[in-house]
């Protein structure tokens, strides 16, 4: 009996040997080029990051939501390099979360 995968296997491999070794090729991430954060990023953080030293002064609550919310956004590669994937994952998760919820405190 005849098993189909949908693998990719070595024509190679598949010849000689008589027990059909998968290809499997690691992969190799490329080392970034540049600067983590772009000059755009950094304004944008620095631009938030006074923007909610002022919604915290000023009381408005849904401002500082919205600009807390782009600051973890745009820190997310900071997270991810200093503690893993994970945390860049729950932290855009958060950010999202957190954004749709400055929007709806904004209207009530």
């Amino acid at each position: 009996m005849r098993r189909d995968y949908s693998f990719d296997f070595d024509d190679e491999v598949r010849q000689t040997s008589s027990t059909h070794r998968l290809n499997m090729h690691p992969v190799i991430e490329p080392e970034p080029d540049g600067p983590m954060f772009s000059r755009g990023q950094k304004t944008g953080m620095m631009l938030s990051a006074v923007l909610f030293v002022y919604a915290l002064v000023s009381g408005d609550v849904p401002l500082a939501f919205l600009t807390l919310s782009l600051l973890m956004f745009l820190l997310r590669p900071l997270a991810e390099n200093l503690v893993g994937v994970w945390l860049g994952n729950v932290m855009k998760g958060f950010a999202m979360a957190l954004g749709m919820g400055a929007v709806v405190l904004a209207f009530l």
